[in-house]
């Protein structure tokens, strides 16, 4: 039961330390010539991340699927009793470049194009 619950921390550990030691690499070789800032959405999307259900969790417990973008994850599962469509959208991590000074983040959600949500 122990290996179940920390094999997916370890590979996920795994993943962070492999990143973290390309992306060291890259920037630091000197070889690699200069490139300018990007703006800040081709820099948020390039960083988005999608971490399915198997190595979402770290508690070894049933997970969900999640989209990581900006520090703001978004969920999108089945409600197992009633089979609903849920999307949730978590902020508690968003990155401070996309708050408003309202302390508020802008989004706008569509399903099949019709606005649902916008603030």
């Amino acid at each position: 039961m122990l290996a179940k619950s920390v094999l997916p921390r370890v590979r996920r550990l795994a993943r962070i330390i492999t990143s973290v030691g390309k992306a060291m690499t890259h920037r630091f070789h000197r070889s690699t010539p200069y490139s300018p800032p990007q703006p800040l959405h081709h820099e948020l999307h390039r960083a988005a991340r999608f971490w399915p259900a198997n190595v979402a969790g770290f508690d070894g417990e049933e997970t969900l699927p999640v989209l990581e973008l900006g520090g703001v994850f978004v969920f999108v599962y089945l409600d197992p009793v009633s089979a609903e469509l849920l999307v949730s959208v978590d902020l508690e991590t968003v990155d401070q470049r996309l708050v408003r000074p309202d302390e508020t983040v802008p989004m706008h959600i569509t399903v099949q194009g019709d606005t649902v949500f916008r603030a």
